[in-house]
């Protein structure tokens, strides 16, 4: 036998139903999509060229770099330069010495001993059977057999000499010597070190010329030459431009960045300048192109910075990251693009995803 419900039960499941009804939005309060369409102004963005052309950061270097070294399996018995010395070209750095080497140079001295005696030997042997000939006291046969051997035997001592003058050019490598003129920049062995083939003992560095290498957009690079002459600043230094040659593009360009690297080079005949320091290069030209907007557009919610986008007569709220002010106007770094349609004075009851239509 079924029972009504309880008059409780009842009103619950009324209030239930109403809540239910009601939740879609705020009481008096309309969603901003079924909201009537508000009217709005709109300018759609452009882009300007940035004033005072391209301009780059990057790090001085010297335009030479070296690592002068061994072949030779060795120990250093000497180091005539330290780091900071300026050094010629030739000029003797380290010596290193091998045993091994200075053997070879011995045995191959020995052997021209050897080889000079077989050939005098040879050539006496040659003469003597030359006048026995000629008094027809030897065959003919005995003659060519003589000036045969003194053939090889002259041969012999080519290869003994070419053998000492071998064994002289690997014992020169035990002097470890300057590329070019320039400085020392830094020593990787000690006296007494042993060395192995082509361990690199120093870094020798020219500074009469220095190179700055810089990352350019993909796009400001093609209007680029080698040749142009471009400005430097270089920090730690007086301050003053330097003037300086783009060198090079380098053809390869970063696909994560895309960028390409552009290579100056800087005369530094005063030394001022030193591997390391940090600069600023401005090439000829105009810089990158950069959006700029009204003020009014700007929303602005606690420390976030947006302007409402329109899109197919909707509205959306995009937060934008803002550059320097110019005349009412301000840079946008990042977030909107050329082309887009922004509402210029956005009213207070705009919300992102209400439809607008545009005034005229």
């Amino acid at each position: 036998m079924n029972r009504p419900p309880p008059p409780i039960f009842v009103v619950v499941l009324a209030a239930t139903a109403a809540l239910s009804l009601s939740c879609g939005a705020p009481h008096g309060e309309a969603r901003p999509e079924a909201a009537p369409p508000l009217s709005v102004a709109v300018e759609t963005t452009a882009s300007v060229p940035s004033p005072g052309g391209l301009e780059a950061t990057g790090s001085v270097e010297a335009a030479r770099r070296a690592s002068p070294g061994t072949i030779l399996a060795g120990r250093v018995t000497k180091i005539l330069k330290r780091e900071g010395q300026r050094v010629r070209q030739g000029e003797t750095l380290a010596r290193v010495e091998s045993g091994d080497v200075a053997a070879h140079v011995a045995q191959a001295e020995a052997a021209v001993v050897g080889a000079q005696a077989a050939e005098t030997n040879a050539r006496l042997m040659r003469e003597r059977l030359e006048r026995l000939v000629a008094k027809q006291a030897a065959s003919p046969k005995s003659l060519e057999d003589a000036v045969a051997g003194y053939d090889a035997a002259r041969a012999n001592l080519h290869a003994a000499e070419e053998g000492v003058r071998a064994a002289g050019v690997m014992l020169s490598y035990g002097e470890v010597t300057a590329p070019f003129d320039g400085v020392i920049e830094q020593r990787m062995v000690e006296k007494g070190d042993t060395t192995s083939p082509g361990m690199p003992m120093f870094i020798v560095v020219d500074t009469a010329r220095m190179k700055l290498e810089a990352a350019l957009p993909e796009s400001s690079a093609r209007g680029l030459a080698p040749g142009s002459a471009v400005t430097v600043v270089v920090d730690g230094t007086d301050g003053a431009s330097r003037e300086a040659t783009l060198a090079e593009i380098l053809p390869a360009s970063d696909p994560a960045t895309r960028t390409v690297t552009a290579r100056v080079l800087l005369d530094n005949a005063d030394g001022t300048l030193r591997p390391g320091m940090f600069a600023r290069v401005r090439f000829p030209g105009d810089g990158p192109a950069i959006v700029f907007i009204p003020e009014t557009a700007i929303v602005r919610r606690g420390p976030l910075t947006g302007v409402f986008v329109v899109d197919e007569n909707v509205a959306h709220l995009r937060w934008i990251t803002l550059g320097s002010a110019l005349d009412e106007r301000v840079e946008v770094a990042s977030g909107l693009a050329a082309g887009e349609r922004i509402v210029t004075a956005p009213a207070a009851e705009l919300a992102d995803g209400r439809r607008v239509e545009l005034s005229r």
